[in-house]
């Protein structure tokens, strides 16, 4: 099961806590919540708080980090034992988006699509 959370508590969306928001949130394949915890683990990071941070860049895109725990004010999205991080930013861009993992690139590759596609069997983009 997928909650959602900010790392600091703080309310949201006019005041609303985020437990009682019920906009769409980024969720996680099965492929990327091993990834995750594969990642965290071998990076040697704390198994309660360590996990993947998404936050948005200024020029555009997306930075990826393995963090000992999030920053300040991040959505904190749990999928079973994995933990992604996404900044205020990034959290809005990537509410409707599922997170996988290319297993055909070498090395941890993450992909994104639409969650409604995902669902679908419709190409990442």
């Amino acid at each position: 099961m997928v909650t959602v959370e900010t790392s600091d508590g703080a309310a949201r969306e006019g005041g609303v806590p985020p437990e009682e928001r019920r906009a769409p949130v980024l969720t996680l394949t099965e492929n990327a919540r091993s990834t995750v915890r594969d990642l965290t683990t071998q990076a040697g990071l704390p198994d309660d708080t360590g996990g993947l941070r998404i936050a948005e860049q200024e020029a555009g895109g997306f930075e990826l980090a393995l963090v000992a725990r999030p920053a300040p004010g991040d959505d904190v999205v749990t999928d079973g034992s994995a933990r992604v991080y996404v900044d205020q930013g990034a959290s809005v861009a990537l509410a409707d988006q599922e997170l996988d993992v290319d297993q055909s690139a070498p090395g941890a590759s993450f992909t994104l699509a639409p969650q409604w596609a995902a669902r679908q069997g419709l190409p990442e983009l």
